[in-house]
């Protein structure tokens, strides 16, 4: 007897990942939401993901292995996006899980909606250990006042691109999206290996509407080591990204261009001070306070030159 047919497909890029792989299928698995077709990438494992991949799909059909590219995230998000059977699909960090209802809502509004190009919803972030570390949409100052208490399914309206240029509000592990739209705007930009995801969004923003669920929906896993940490290729590929999609940031309405102006700079800064060059971090730490003041911009300066001070 042939499988169900799937309602959607989420794809799950995977290395060296299989401490943790079982939990995040089987979070799919658990989803009252009907059947789900699972794409994992398996991008040069050598801990015998390959193997208990083989032996788990030999008992759920809708359980897809591929062999991925070993060229990064963006490479094997494609490859299961290109291999996906439904429409609708999901992304699943495969060190992530789903929480209860993840999907429920956002499935049904993009059903009953065919022009949205993109959904999300929270995140609750918890370290190695299982503590909480915090939610996402409750970090976002600007996004937190964008939904002032509301609650369920909220459209983001026009501002949707200023707002995810603004903050990243939108965790790759809590998007649903449609293969589509992911083809229109030619999937994830392999070039990047950072800020990739943040890339893709604002693509998908400027296609089509974008909506959020404030649901918590993923419990996201914060390990030590992450690429988010190599300081000076995130500053490098933010940079890139924000001036690729902002090459006319006069357009961009305030308070969203400013922030978003400012967060690159800090990402410059927080670069510049780790590869131990204060007076540039000062630098970008005074241009990001000028392009978006705030009291914690104005303390990361002041720190920065109270540094430098010491060091003369």
């Amino acid at each position: 007897m042939s499988p169900p047919a799937p309602r959607f497909s989420v794809v799950i890029p995977s290395r060296d990942c299989l401490a943790y792989l079982p939990e995040a299928i089987a979070s799919i698995r658990a989803q009252d939401v009907g059947p789900a077709e699972i794409i994992v990438i398996d991008d040069g494992s050598r801990d015998g993901t390959g193997e208990w991949l083989a032996q788990a799909a030999a008992a759920d059909p809708l359980l897809i292995p591929l062999r991925g590219p070993e060229k990064g995230v963006a490479a094997a998000r494609n490859l299961g996006i290109a291999r996906a059977s439904c429409d609708l699909v999901a992304f699943l960090d495969a060190d992530d899980q789903y929480l209860p209802g993840a999907l429920s809502d956002r499935l049904a509004l993009m059903e009953a909606q065919g022009d949205i190009t993109l959904s999300f919803a929270d995140i609750m972030s918890v370290d190695p250990e299982g503590r909480l570390v915090g939610y996402q949409f409750d970090y976002w100052p600007l996004f937190r006042a964008f939904l002032s208490g509301r609650a369920g399914l909220v459209p983001l309206g026009p501002d949707a691109f200023a707002m995810l240029l603004a903050e990243m509000v939108c965790g790759t592990s809590a998007v649903l999206t449609r293969k589509s739209a992911l083809t229109a705007v030619g999937g994830f930009d392999e070039r990047y290996r950072i800020s990739e995801d943040w890339d893709l969004w604002l693509k998908l923003a400027k296609l089509g509407p974008v909506w959020c669920s404030t649901h918590r929906a993923t419990r996201y896993l914060v390990r030590p080591g992450s690429t988010s940490r190599n300081f000076s290729e995130l500053a490098r590929t933010m940079r890139q990204v924000f001036e690729a999609h902002a090459q006319d940031a006069a357009r961009i309405p305030q308070p969203w261009r400013g922030v978003a102006l400012a967060r690159v700079r800090l990402a410059d800064a927080e670069a510049a001070m780790m590869a131990g060059h204060h007076g540039r971090a000062l630098g970008w730490h005074l241009a990001a306070f000028a392009a978006a003041p705030s009291v914690r911009l104005a303390k990361s300066t002041v720190a920065d030159a109270l540094r430098l001070l010491r060091l003369k």
